[in-house]
C-alpha cells in the first residue's frame, strides 16, 4: 500500500475496520472477489500449525489453579469433575460455532469480526474496550500470578509464600517478557515455544504418576465422591467460571483466519481434533491431582502440582477474584457473537456457508452463556457491576474516537487519533489489510 500525503485521508482509511461486504466475501472456489491488487496476509498456517496454536493456547496456567477454585464453589471432587466435563462439552459447543462462524466471516479478529459484522461498530468497540482493560489483562495478570507462585512455592513447603514476593516477582516477569516482545520478535517466539513444552511436559507427567498410583490402587480420596456437593446454583456457576478459564483459548485460530490455508476445511477440523484432546488431558490432570492429594491439600495452595492495566491487576488478592472479572465480559461477548450467527442466519439465510450446523448447537450456547452471566449478577453482584461499569466506561470515547465524523471532532482529537494510529503501526510492523479503492471511497463517504 502506497503511502499517503493527504493526512485527514489516511487516518480515516486506517483507523477504521469495516464489515465485509458482499464483494469481498469468499465464495466456495475460494477465490476473492472484487479487487485483487490489495494488502492481505500470507496464508501460512496449516492444519498441524492450527492444531498446535489452539492447543498451546488453551492449555496455559488454568489447569494448574483452577482446580482449586472448582473444587472451592463446588465443593466435592465427583461434582467437580462433572463441571470439568461440562466446561469441555460447552467449549466444544463454542468452538462449533465460531468455525461456522469463520468459515462464514472470514475476517481475522474472531469475536470483534463477528460482532462487527452482525451488531455494528458501537458494540464491537465496546467488546474491544473491555478487551483491553478487562479480558486480556487480567488474563495476564492470572498466568504471571500463577508462575510466581509456582517458581516460589518450593521455597517455602510448609507455609504459604510471601504476598509481596509472589507479586513482585509476577510483576518482573510481565515487564520482561513485555520487553522481549517488543525488541526481540523471534527471541518471545523461543520463550513461548519452550514454556508451551515445559507446561505440556509438567501435565504429562502429572497424568502418568496418576494413573500408577490408580493402577496400584490408591483410590481412597474418590469414596464418597460426591458427599458435601454443593447445590447452590451461584456457586456452580462461579466453578464454571474457574473451569472455563482453563478452557478459554478454543477461538484463537479464529484471530488468524486469514493466515489459514484453506480455512473451509482447516478452521473446523483443527477444532474438531484439538477440543478432545484438551478436554481428556484436563480431566485425567485432575484425576491425577484428585489421586494423590485430598480436599485439603487441594484447597490450601494456589499451586496446586508445586504494560499497565496487568500490573494493576496484579494487586488483586485473590487470584480468582480475577478469573470472575476475567469470565463475566468473556463470555458476554463470546455469547453475543452466537447470538450474531443466529442473527446473520435470519437476516442472510442464503449466504454461502461451507460449515453449516444444526441451530441447536448456537442456541444451546446462546442460553448456557445466559446462564453464565446471569446468574454471577446475584452471587457476585459487586465483582459483575465493576465489569459492566468499566465496559460502558468506552462510550464516550466510541462517540469521540469513531461516532463523530473527523471534520466535526476536536482537531486535538484527530491529530491523537492520527499519531498514535502512525506510530503503532510503526512499532508492531502492521498495516491495515484489504483496503482497496473501492472500500476507501466507500469508508471516505461515510465518514463524510
Amino acid at each position: 500500500m502506497a503511502e499517503r500525503t493527504d493526512f485527514t485521508k489516511s487516518q480515516t482509511s486506517l483507523a477504521e475496520y469495516s464489515p465485509v461486504n458482499k464483494s469481498k466475501r469468499t465464495d466456495r472456489s475460494g477465490k476473492k472477489a472484487g479487487d485483487q491488487n490489495t494488502m492481505q496476509l500470507k496464508k501460512e498456517i496449516s492444519l498441524i500449525n492450527g492444531i498446535s496454536l489452539i492447543v498451546g493456547n488453551m492449555i496455559g496456567s488454568g489447569i494448574f489453579v483452577s482446580p482449586k477454585g472448582v473444587l472451592i464453589y463446588s465443593k466435592s471432587y465427583g461434582l467437580s469433575l462433572i463441571i470439568w466435563a461440562i466446561g469441555g462439552i460447552f467449549s466444544v459447543f463454542g468452538a462449533l460455532c465460531y468455525a461456522e462462524l469463520g468459515t462464514t466471516i472470514t475476517k481475522s479478529g474472531a469475536s470483534y469480526a463477528y460482532i462487527l459484522e452482525s451488531f455494528g461498530s458501537f458494540i464491537a468497540f465496546i467488546r474491544l474496550w473491555t478487551s483491553l482493560l478487562i479480558v486480556e489483562p487480567t488474563s495476564q495478570a492470572i498466568i504471571a500470578i500463577t508462575f510466581a507462585n509456582y517458581l516460589v512455592q518450593p521455597f517455602f513447603p510448609t507455609c504459604d509464600p510471601p504476598y509481596m514476593a509472589c507479586r513482585l516477582l509476577a510483576a518482573a516477569c510481565e515487564c520482561l517478557l513485555t520487553v522481549i516482545n517488543c525488541a526481540y520478535v523471534k527471541w518471545g517466539t523461543r520463550v513461548q515455544d519452550v514454556f508451551t513444552y515445559a507446561k505440556v511436559a509438567a501435565l504429562i507427567a502429572i497424568i502418568i504418576a496418576g494413573l500408577v498410583e490408580i493402577f496400584q490402587g490408591h483410590t481412597w480420596y474418590f469414596k464418597n465422591s460426591f458427599a458435601g456437593s454443593s447445590s447452590d446454583i451461584g456457586e456452580i456457576s462461579l466453578a464454571l467460571y474457574s473451569a472455563l478459564f482453563s478452557y478459554s483459548g478454543w477461538d484463537t485460530l479464529n484471530y488468524v483466519t486469514e493466515e489459514i490455508k484453506n480455512p473451509e476445511r482447516n478452521l473446523p477440523l483443527a477444532i474438531a481434533v484439538s477440543m478432545p484432546i484438551v478436554t481428556i488431558i484436563y480431566i485425567m490432570t485432575n484425576i491425577a491431582y484428585y489421586t494423590v492429594l485430598d480436599a485439603q491439600a487441594v484447597l490450601s495452595s494456589d499451586a496446586v502440582a508445586v504494560c499497565f492495566m496487568t500490573l494493576i491487576y496484579l494487586c488483586v488478592e485473590d487470584v480468582f477474584q480475577l478469573i470472575n472479572y476475567f469470565s463475566f465480559s468473556y463470555w458476554f461477548f463470546v455469547g453475543l457473537s452466537i447470538a450474531g450467527q443466529l442473527y446473520l442466519r435470519w437476516k442472510e439465510p442464503d449466504r454461502p456457508r461451507p460449515l453449516k450446523l444444526s441451530l441447536a448447537f448456537p442456541i444451546i450456547f446462546c442460553l448456557c452463556t445466559v446462564f453464565l452471566v446471569v446468574v454471577p449478577l446475584y452471587s457476585d453482584f459487586l465483582n459483575s457491576v465493576i465489569g459492566i461499569a468499566i465496559a460502558l466506561s468506552g462510550i464516550p470515547f466510541f462517540f469521540l474516537g469513531v461516532y463523530l465524523p473527523a471534520s466535526r471532532r476536536p482537531q486535538f482529537i484527530n491529530k491523537f487519533i492520527g499519531a498514535v494510529t502512525r506510530y503503532m503501526q510503526l512499532l508492531c510492523y502492521c498495516v491495515l489489510t484489504e483496503m482497496d479503492p473501492d472500500e476507501e471511497k466507500k469508508v471516505e463517504i461515510k465518514s463524510n
